[in-house]
């Protein structure tokens, strides 16, 4: 591993989830370990971040991850709405998320999940897009 894997364990770990297939961890600190799940969603390739432990996925998370991911044109319609608001208090001109946008990845929490869109162009910001019971309730943008 190296001197700086061995001070920072940067080893990845894996594991087999259920629903998922072949997991691999991105963070660990302690008995908690970020999980990477790669899935196709809205029509992208995106990477999910969601918590567990050595053992796997967290269940609460799973259930939410789960939840979002049986649910794609609830999900996207959602976003569409919120990113839309968005882009008229900019006045802009919004066509649709596909249009706009690319969905990157989604970061799963205790409470809901978010979404990260990339703007395809203009000035390439990140619109997160935060869920929680499969409704949007807020919007950040990263530049």
């Amino acid at each position: 591993m190296g001197v700086f894997g061995n001070l920072f364990g940067s080893k990845k770990l894996k594991t087999t989830d259920s629903d998922f297939g072949e997991i691999e961890s991105v963070s660990t600190r302690g008995n908690d370990i970020g999980w990477q799940v790669h899935k196709r969603f809205l029509n992208c390739d995106i990477e999910i971040i969601i918590a567990g432990n050595k053992d796997g996925i967290s269940e609460n998370q799973k259930l939410i991850l789960l939840n979002a991911l049986n649910n794609e044109t609830e999900i996207k319609s959602e976003s569409e709405k919120a990113l839309k608001e968005q882009f008229e208090n900019a006045e802009m001109e919004f066509e649709s998320i596909d249009k706009h946008f690319e969905l990157t990845a989604i970061h799963v929490h205790e409470k809901g999940f978010e979404m990260a869109f990339h703007e395809k162009e203009g000035q390439n910001y990140f619109f997160n897009v935060h869920f929680e019971n499969n409704k949007q309730v807020g919007v950040s943008i990263d530049g």
